[in-house]
């Protein structure tokens, strides 16, 4: 499955990461897994379909509060984490607070 997003941070790019294979804000990308990355604080992650940075240590997906989705894609998602079994102990409905919808931007990207 992978489902559709749109940048709305692009900012603070590791270094590790190359520009080539950095988000950039108001492009849409495509998700196609989530991550709950222990060694980043919690941080929840996703990898897309059009980057491969597991090269890129000690990154392998970036930021899921990066992105937007739409309403519709947003229920996908939610589906996504529910089948990722590293996400079994979280709280989804907390992570789905934090996000952005693309509905909510308004024209700001």
């Amino acid at each position: 499955m992978k489902i559709p997003c749109i940048c709305v941070d692009d900012k603070h790019k590791p270094l590790e990461i190359p520009f080539c294979k950095w988000v950039v804000k108001g492009s849409e990308y495509h998700v196609t897994h989530v991550y709950h990355q222990h060694q980043q604080k919690g941080i929840k992650g996703v990898e897309l379909a059009e980057f491969d940075i597991s090269e890129c240590v000690p990154y392998n997906c970036y930021r899921l509060d990066r992105f937007a989705f739409t309403e519709d894609n947003l229920n996908k998602l939610i589906e996504m984490m529910q089948d990722c079994t590293e996400l079994n102990d979280i709280d989804i409905s907390s992570i789905v607070e934090k996000l952005t919808s693309i509905e909510q931007l308004d024209g700001t990207i």
